[in-house]
């Protein structure tokens, strides 16, 4: 008989090490994202509390400038006859 009842009993619930794993990767996970996304929007955010317009034209760090590259020198090769 408490085998047929036993159907209708809710089980306990608990957090096992999995559920306690997955809570801490979100969390840090929305912590670094927020880090992140502070990150790049910086200076706006700086410049809409400050009330200084934000530069319209940043420069670009990866940005290669073509006076400071330096010409590769080539070897030509020896033509044998």
């Amino acid at each position: 008989m408490s085998i047929l009842f036993s159907v209708l009993v809710k089980p306990q619930e608990y957090l096992d090490p999995g559920s306690g794993s997955l809570i801490i990767q979100i969390v840090l996970a929305a912590v670094m994202g927020a880090g992140v996304a502070i990150g790049v929007f910086w200076r706006n955010i700086k410049a809409f509390f400050t009330g200084k317009k934000a530069s319209e034209q940043e420069l670009d760090p990866t940005a290669i400038d073509p006076t400071e590259i330096e010409p590769e020198e080539t070897e030509t090769p020896a033509i044998e006859e």
